[in-house]
């Protein structure tokens, strides 16, 4: 019997979410390098993939997360999976930018978000967690309790899990790096090659060179 995880990076690689680039690779915003790419927000264009992962993360929110009063998606990559949840379980919505805007109100927090309230954050991606750390605080200083962060992906990260078990939140992903890579090479969209390069990158992604 196949895992969540497996289905899940069965259907990513399906819709051609994964992209390698080690010639020409991705650069994060804390500047390393990386060779590949996953762009889940690929599944918003197609209504099966998306009602799917739409229903596989409102399961975890309703079966781990029981007492959720609000769902958080984290701006702007995250919004719309998060709005999907919110709407599944007919729960309220918000939105957090892991910085306040320059603009406008200034909000950091979008949305009608009240003290006490506990709050599952729902992530797109989740590598080395900074962006999630961020809008765990947000939240926090805002006086809500943070129940956990639901992902698509985990990059399987150790410097991302450091940072989520300090911060004393649990992270649940539908998928991992390791299933995502794995499904790709036995479905014949990556090389094994491929498959020993990336598994080189993630051993020590900050001093990976192409």
């Amino acid at each position: 019997m196949k895992t969540l995880e497996k289905i899940v990076a069965e259907r990513l690689v399906g819709l051609k979410a994964i992209k390698l680039q080690p010639i020409s690779p991705f650069k994060w915003g804390n500047g390393w390098n990386s060779p590949i790419y996953c762009d889940d927000r690929r599944s918003l264009s197609y209504p099966k993939e998306r009602d799917f992962l739409k229903l596989e993360m409102s399961r975890i929110v309703a079966e781990q997360f029981p007492e959720t009063d609000v769902i958080a998606g984290i701006a702007t990559n995250a919004i719309a999976h998060g709005v999907l949840v919110a709407h599944q379980l007919s729960l309220p919505f918000v939105y957090v930018y892991p910085s306040p805007k320059d603009h406008g109100l200034e909000n950091q927090i979008e949305g009608d978000l009240r003290p006490k309230q506990n709050v599952v954050v729902i992530e797109n991606q989740v590598a080395i967690a900074d962006v999630s750390l961020k809008v765990i605080e947000a939240l926090r200083n805002n006086g809500c309790n943070v129940l956990g962060v639901v992902t698509i992906l985990d990059y399987e990260l150790e410097i991302g899990h450091k940072v989520l078990k300090k911060a004393g939140v649990p992270l649940v992903p539908l998928t991992n790096f390791s299933s995502v890579i794995e499904t790709a090479a036995e479905m014949k969209y990556i090389s094994k090659k491929d498959l020993q390069m990336l598994n080189d990158w993630h051993k020590n992604p900050s001093k990976w060179k192409k």
